[in-house]
């Protein structure tokens, strides 16, 4: 009787629902292909059944996700409310802001053409642009980001993703992705801590704080246009969870676990993860089209393999462990449990991250410099100019000051311009630490105040402050070391001598300069980077000399034309310490049990059981050669 009742009530719902969308006005016009070329919009006809299928949430309903009035039989009454896909345009009218999809005629939001980052975007229909003063779209947003600040819209997700999806919403809003967290506690270029950063101050709500440090000008306008910018990072449901990069029949795959290309923007003309990590930091996951120099630079050995973002960096409560979490740290152990073992029980290298050894090519920024240019469509004091991509030869190998650990980073020039106040040097490594403060939520899109704080131990980015300088043209410059943790991309490992041959760790970067804002061709350089017992130093600087646009000044953009060399850090150690006796003793040592492990292996090539014991001790020899050795004791 019991199972009767719930066929029952499941076949009435069922019933009521298909009785809805008979009704539903979304279906009678979008689900008719007849009546979409009638209205002159064939482009967006899609197929009940197949957007059923693709969907696959169950007794869902249109409006559930796209809000509207279903039962509205015009085209103003039915999408009354309804919050829609927008674009990014820039131009003389607009400056990074929202217009509308009729800007490419509704054009389907369908993967084209072969750049990943790029496959939703499309170009704007010429005669619209030319009315509307369009020159580019920048970026596609999804329904659930905010027009007026581009930032993903809690309450849109509360009323679309949180009637089903209530508890995951929740997490995520008070989620650090959610949040923005992090990046919203940078509230000035000069504040120790946090410290100035590649991305700048948090320009969001922010614009007093910034223009209050600045010798020059500095309108909100301007400080809008980058908070608009700097939010196309700030990522929502649909970001990770629509596959609008994935060609299907009706445009409405979706997908609980986020895919590489989701973490690297979707295909929607931003980057995301791309940005920090294969522009950046050099040291990127995906790489391919999304790193600088393109297409050059090995790929991950995991990424290569199959694995995901998520098979490291695990979700709990809707918040991803980022690079410093415990479980990302760690997550080299799950697939690796007996190496990763042995080189944690290690004497000599039980300190070093296992990404110290197994990253060896880095690209992207060479320096970065915040000064007058053009960007979002307008010429202003803070534009960055961060289009120095190139490739470092090797990592530079840094204790982290409180955990003690060894991990690879990238230290790079940068600086801010026309900077009103002195600020000291600081010649030591400094985390990016960010002491309690309260953040003001954006009461217009739901969010409530919040509490950022990032600890010492929880951090591995640092920098060094090198505190300002005078310029011939731009007031002050305040320079410091920018210096980025390398969390890929992982493979074949360094050898000993690359640490060992010397204590000094010397490198060298090669750059391309190419933002057309500021120069009429390309132009190259290169310079080297020591780090030693004394201190950290960047020598041998090279570069062509720069033919710039009319309007621009090279010390906007190359400031060191000027300032000179202002960068070198002396008085910390930034060598690698070992002993060079007992090293060359050890690898003497290494040497014989490797050759040793090679005949074991010709020995026992018919005995599964030793010959897998002596091929797993040979994986264990470069990271632990006393337990290899004790692996095969008795062999």
């Amino acid at each position: 009787m019991k199972k009767l009742i719930i066929v029952c009530l499941m076949m009435l719902f069922s019933f009521g629902a298909a009785q809805a969308a008979e009704k539903s006005s979304c279906i009678t016009c979008h689900g008719s292909k007849a009546e979409m070329e009638k209205l002159g919009y064939p482009q967006l006809y899609l197929d009940p059944a197949e957007v059923e299928k693709e969907v696959n949430m169950g007794e869902v309903a249109c409006e559930d996700c796209h809000l509207g009035n279903p039962a509205g039989m015009t085209a103003e009454e039915a999408h009354k409310g309804m919050p829609r896909p927008f674009y990014a345009a820039v131009g003389k009218n607009h400056k990074y802001q929202a217009v509308g999809r009729d800007i490419t005629n509704y054009d389907p939001i369908q993967p084209q053409g072969k750049v990943p980052f790029a496959y939703l975007m499309r170009k704007p229909d010429p005669e619209k642009a030319k009315a509307q003063g369009i020159a580019v779209l920048a970026q596609l947003f999804y329904h659930d980001h905010d027009p007026e600040t581009m930032a993903y819209d809690p309450s849109i997700a509360e009323k679309t993703c949180g009637k089903c999806h209530e508890n995951e919403v929740k997490e995520y809003n008070v989620s650090s992705m959610g949040q923005n967290r992090y990046q919203r506690g940078y509230k000035k270029f000069s504040d120790l801590k946090p410290g100035p950063q590649n991305c700048g101050a948090w320009f969001g709500d922010n614009h007093e704080a910034i223009s209050g440090e600045l010798a020059v000008e500095y309108p909100k306008a301007h400080n809008d246009g980058s908070a608009r910018n700097c939010n196309q990072c700030h990522a929502s449901c649909n970001d990770c969870h629509y596959q609008g990069y994935k060609a299907s029949n009706a445009r409405h795959t979706f997908k609980k676990d986020p895919e590489p290309l989701s973490c690297y923007g979707n295909g929607k003309g931003t980057i995301c993860h791309a940005g920090p990590m294969d522009r950046r930091r050099g040291a990127g996951y995906m790489r391919g089209a999304f790193a600088f120099p393109v297409n050059e630079l090995p790929d991950d050995v995991h990424m290569a393999n199959g694995v995901t973002c998520n098979d490291c960096h695990k979700m709990e409560n809707h918040s991803y462990g980022h690079l410093s979490s415990q479980s990302a740290r760690e997550s080299c152990k799950n697939c690796h449990e007996d190496i990763y073992q042995a080189a944690l029980e290690s004497e000599d290298h039980g300190n070093v991250d296992c990404t110290s050894c197994h990253i060896q090519s880095v690209g992207a920024y060479q320096f970065t410099f915040w000064g007058p240019g053009k960007q979002e469509g307008q010429v202003k004091a803070l534009t960055k100019h961060k289009e120095y991509y190139g490739t470092r030869s090797m990592p530079t190998l840094v204790k982290h000051p409180e955990r003690g650990v060894w991990i690879p980073m990238k230290p790079y020039p940068m600086a801010v311009l026309n900077i009103k106040e002195d600020v000291k040097k600081v010649n030591k490594l400094i985390l990016r630490e960010i002491e309690p403060m309260t953040v003001k939520g954006n009461a217009k899109i739901g969010e409530k105040d919040f509490t950022v704080e990032r600890k010492p131990d929880e951090v591995n980015d640092m920098y060094i402050m090198n505190g300002t300088s005078k310029l011939k043209k731009n007031s002050k410059m305040l320079a410091w070391i920018q210096m980025d943790k390398m969390s890929h991309s992982i493979g074949k490992a360094r050898n000993c001598e690359s640490c060992h041959s010397s204590h000094d760790q010397i490198a060298t970067s090669w750059w391309t300069y190419d933002n057309m804002n500021d120069v009429k061709k390309t132009f190259n350089g290169s310079y080297t980077i020591k780090a030693t017992k004394k201190g950290l130093f960047f020598t041998d600087w090279k570069n062509e000399t720069p033919v710039t646009v009319d309007e621009r000044d090279v010390e906007d953009f190359m400031p060191f034309v000027n300032s000179g060399n202002v960068w070198d850090v002396k008085g910390i150690d930034m060598s690698i310490p070992f002993d060079d006796k007992k090293y060359a003793d050890a690898l003497g040592d290494y040497n014989l049990l490797y050759a040793k492990l090679h005949r074991l292996e010709l020995a026992n090539k018919n005995d599964k059981e030793k010959l897998e014991k002596v091929k797993l001790a040979r994986k264990i020899l470069p990271h632990n050669p006393k337990k290899a050795a004790e692996m095969i004791s008795g062999l």
